[in-house]
């Protein structure tokens, strides 16, 4: 996406909802956090819900869930989060946890180059088992330690580039840097694309409807008559035989 589009997409105003429960809601998007494990995948859904971080963090096992919530343009949005084991001995599990998914990000540890380079496996896993039309987002976590950093940020974009990803961001789960910004984004994107396919086809249907109207009656310009009663038929009276 150009640098022009990301821009109009940050200016839209939202509202970040507290209430963890959201039991109701306008639009519901399925997000997968995927990538080796130790990247910092469950720190960054923490921050976005609890906007806490731990250094102290038990590894994943399977998949656990969480939800983030925003009101944009007077609809509730809710991202439904969920975040996957990185481990090999978990994939067979967590496969199925694509489907149905909105978005996926692919995640990876700036300060380790080997979990950048695993990101063509992870893409093989996004590519078998998701949907032909989910959304990829390439996510640089630990940013905040730019003196141990192993992946520049060119690098990602370039990778990106050649992968076909969405968009690209780097964040910090440990100090919050750009976490809200990239969920919030993710629901905007999400968002405006149902709202955007909503309209194409109220509009589809309404040139269908007025179609179908015209179709119905008379052309202009001419009327339709019914013959008089009773003189359907009839020869004239009078006058010479």
């Amino acid at each position: 996406m150009e640098n022009s589009q990301l821009d109009e997409i940050n200016k839209i105003p939202y509202e970040v909802i507290t209430d963890r429960s959201l039991s109701t809601q306008d639009h519901l998007f399925k997000l997968i956090i995927i990538g080796d494990t130790g990247v910092g995948k469950s720190c960054l859904m923490k921050r976005v819900m609890d906007n806490e971080f731990k250094t102290e963090h038990q590894v994943t096992i399977g998949v656990e869930f969480g939800s983030f919530g925003l009101k944009i343009d007077n609809k509730i949005i809710k991202l439904q989060i969920w975040d996957t084991a990185g481990q090999e001995s978990f994939k067979s599990v967590t496969r199925i946890f694509y489907r149905g998914a909105h978005c996926v990000f692919l995640t990876y540890d700036v300060t380790r180059d080997e979990t950048f380079i695993n990101l063509l496996e992870w893409l093989k896993e996004i590519k078998q088992h998701a949907s032909e039309d989910v959304r990829v987002y390439l996510i640089g976590n630990k940013a905040e330690l730019e003196d141990q950093r192993e992946v520049t940020f060119e690098r990602a974009m370039e990778f990106a580039r050649e992968q076909r990803i969405h968009k690209t961001f780097e964040t910090s789960a440990k100090t919050g840097f750009n976490v809200e910004e990239v969920f919030s984004c993710v629901a905007k994107e999400l968002y405006l694309q149902v709202k955007k396919e909503f309209e194409m086809q109220l509009a589809t249907d309404t040139s269908t409807q007025k179609q179908s109207t015209d179709t119905n009656q008379p052309p202009k310009g001419k009327q339709l008559k019914a013959d008089p009663k009773g003189k359907k038929g009839e020869k004239k009276k009078g006058g010479c035989c």
